[in-house]
């Protein structure tokens, strides 16, 4: 292993990296596809205006992209009566500050629990209480980290979704911060939770024939109930009603493909990596008939010699594996991290079985690149190298 570090050290790192790529694309997949399924929990149904279902899960349940549109709050308050409804709470959706997205709704969003039985509220108050008033806010953990607001600090909201450093806030009337939620690793400690009918009143929508609403978070009170909510606007020309986990399994679906793309792209990686070892050992052995005649003179025999360049190989292999699979879950923390502060998707790492099978393939591999080239050179007669 000495006598050779530049190129032993090449061939460790060549089945490192290859193993890296799979590994981290493994975990990406099952980081991400978790994480959209956690985020999406407690949004059992949408109702929203018509348009892209994606593009209303994105908005609402991730808090990106534009909204679809508006429709009449009259539509969340027939939910309200609707005997099939357990619960049905608006969201108001076109405000910023700072690039945090400022959500209006009601005190009920902070009593969501979903569809789960005895769960636990999803959102809850580290400090502070609920808003009360028009003009009070309740902001996300992550809010109240990055911007430095704190219980009794006021702000003034921006229009649009996005940060935008030439865009006029509203100075008029600022929202006061009465309460901080804790982290509930999930795209909402990014968000703003404020009063609809505050949101109404600062953009002069308080008549009830402005009251408009950008989605509905609806929690039906039975599988049967929610299948007849959904037939029910199926037809409905202004509005539509969505189950988010479906959409979230066709969005990954589409991301799917691409995993797909990757996977095969680190099989022929490390494809070339076990090649490069299997060569390596090849011309570390051709180059060595020397020192191998002077062993077989000193009474060593063919599986002893044998047994030696299969360790040497091995080590090589294993070596790089463990790098390879260390390495992986170092760039994916740092991938998670990324996807953290721009997406608000929590990734959840640690040992997936598939790495498990993928170490136990790679092994096999190096073990046969291993025994190979030892066992074809060693057939050869040494007496010529002596």
């Amino acid at each position: 292993l000495l006598s050779r570090p530049l190129q032993n050290l090449l061939a460790v790192l060549v089945m490192a990296l290859s193993i890296a790529a799979a590994v981290n694309v493994m975990l990406l997949a099952e980081g991400i596809h978790g994480a959209m399924v956690q985020a999406s929990k407690p949004f059992p149904m949408l109702m929203g205006a018509k348009g892209s279902p994606n593009q209303l899960v994105l908005n609402t349940v991730f808090l990106k992209d534009q909204p679809v549109g508006n429709f009449s709050y009259t539509m969340v308050q027939e939910l309200q009566s609707n005997p099939d409804v357990a619960q049905a709470v608006p969201l108001g959706y076109g405000d910023n500050y700072k690039g945090y997205r400022i959500v209006g709704t009601e005190k009920e969003f902070l009593e969501l629990r979903g569809v789960e039985k005895n769960a636990a509220p999803w959102l809850k108050l580290e400090q502070g209480r609920a808003f009360s008033k028009d003009y009070e806010a309740v902001i996300g953990a992550e809010v109240a980290a990055k911007t430095g607001l704190k219980l009794g600090d006021s702000f003034a909201s921006v229009h649009g979704v996005v940060h935008n450093v030439g865009a006029k806030a509203h100075d008029h009337q600022k929202f006061t911060v009465v309460g901080i939620l804790q982290r509930a690793h999930g795209p909402y400690d990014g968000s703003i939770l404020v009063p609809l009918t505050g949101i109404w009143n600062m953009h002069s929508h308080g008549t009830e024939q402005h009251k408009e609403v950008t989605a509905v978070v609806i929690v039906p009170k039975g599988y049967a109930q929610s299948m007849v909510l959904a037939n029910s606007y199926s037809k409905d020309k202004d509005v539509q009603i969505i189950f988010p986990s479906k959409t979230v399994i066709e969005l990954f679906s589409i991301m799917g493909d691409l995993q797909k793309l990757f996977q095969s792209f680190s099989m022929i990686i490390m494809a070339l990596a076990l090649l490069i070892v299997g060569s390596s050992l090849y011309w570390f052995i051709t180059s060595s008939r020397r020192d191998q005649a002077v062993m077989r003179a000193l009474g060593a025999g063919r599986s002893q010699i044998m047994q030696l360049y299969f360790k040497l190989g091995l080590t090589l292999v294993v070596a790089g594996s463990f790098l390879g699979v260390g390495l992986g879950h170092l760039i994916f923390t740092g991938l998670g991290a990324v996807l953290k502060e721009h997406t608000g998707l929590y990734l959840t790492g640690g040992l997936l079985t598939q790495e498990i099978y993928l170490l136990g393939a790679v092994l096999f591999c190096g073990t046969f690149c291993s025994l190979v080239p030892a066992y074809l050179l060693l057939r050869r007669d040494v007496a010529d190298s002596l």
